[in-house]
């Protein structure tokens, strides 16, 4: 679909697995020469599992996943052998002192639930950060404290569909900045639903656990600062609704960007792949609907 090689889509794609691999989660920096060799195994393990390489965005998704994934897997293990959570955390990240030990605000008692001494520390970090979240809302004061402490136990609540805790989720402390972040924001939505600030707002009416404990309804409310949309998600979320031929061409466009409608237009053998005959201007309405549609079924279907 695009002008670019195989072997010219292989270096692309390396090299966005070793930006990943440097910063799998923000606030978690790996030295680069530790980057590389994650890529390099992810790259060739990936390739192994095929028997043929598959189109740009399947396989881009696929090894991009995967390299954050072991990143953080990596960085769990090295921080639980050596006892520190501070290693190969950014020092650049200032939006908090330092970690705290996730094995210990992880573990939990049968009968005494999470009641490590770790957990007394967490909350004067969050604090900040989520009064802040708040304050931008219009919560302020006590209200915005006691929404505080609802997002405290609700880290430890227990989810009907997974048996598991929002604590539970992390790899790495890193990840329990976004965590909460996103908590705040569901919260929020509560104190303004029960005071009735909301009524012709967007998702008034909808509380936390109505977006994230349905299955059947995506999350409707996310901070973008903490949570970015990337193209592994993108691609895992709307796998199945684009065709093979729509991924490429989204692919080629958007993330690799190695065409523009411009040269797919000019390209005789791609508009023969693509079904489309006729002028240049007959191409580009054809290429340019086709790409709208594709755009509009990632809309549809992308989870937040």
């Amino acid at each position: 679909m695009s002008p670019a090689t195989p072997q010219r889509h292989l270096e692309k794609c390396w090299e966005a697995c070793w930006h990943r691999a440097r910063r799998p989660v923000e606030g978690v920096l790996l030295s680069e020469e530790r980057a590389a060799e994650i890529a390099e195994r992810v790259m060739r393990n990936v390739t192994m599992d095929f028997e043929r390489i598959p189109g740009e965005a399947e396989f881009t998704a696929r090894v991009i996943e995967e390299t954050t994934e072991a990143t953080r897997d990596l960085v769990a293990g090295e921080r639980r052998k050596v006892a520190n959570p501070q290693l190969h955390h950014d020092p650049a990240d200032r939006r908090y002192p330092q970690n705290l030990d996730l094995d210990r605000l992880q573990r939990v008692h049968p009968e005494r639930g999470y009641h490590d001494a770790e957990w007394n520390r967490l909350p004067g970090m969050l604090r900040p950060l989520a009064l802040a979240t708040l304050s931008k809302r219009g919560i302020k004061g006590h209200d915005a404290e006691d929404v505080f402490i609802e997002t405290l136990a609700e880290l430890v609540r227990e989810r009907e569909a997974s048996h598991r805790t929002p604590i539970q989720e992390p790899t790495v402390f890193e990840e329990i900045i976004p965590l909460h972040t996103r908590i705040v924001q569901f919260r929020a939505i509560d104190w303004f639903r029960r005071r009735g600030a909301q009524k012709n707002q967007p998702n008034a009416g909808e509380s936390f656990d109505a977006l994230t404990g349905d299955s059947e309804r995506p999350l409707q409310f996310e901070d973008a600062a903490s949570a970015a949309v990337t193209f592994e998600k993108i691609y895992k979320d709307c796998q199945e609704a684009l065709s093979s031929i729509e991924w490429q061409l989204v692919y080629a466009l958007y993330v690799a960007q190695t065409a523009t409608i411009q040269d797919l237009i000019r390209n005789n053998q791609v508009c023969t792949k693509l079904g489309i005959k006729g002028s240049l201007s007959t191409r580009r309405r054809a290429i340019d609907d086709m790409v709208k549609t594709a755009l509009e079924k990632i809309r549809e279907n992308l989870v937040f």
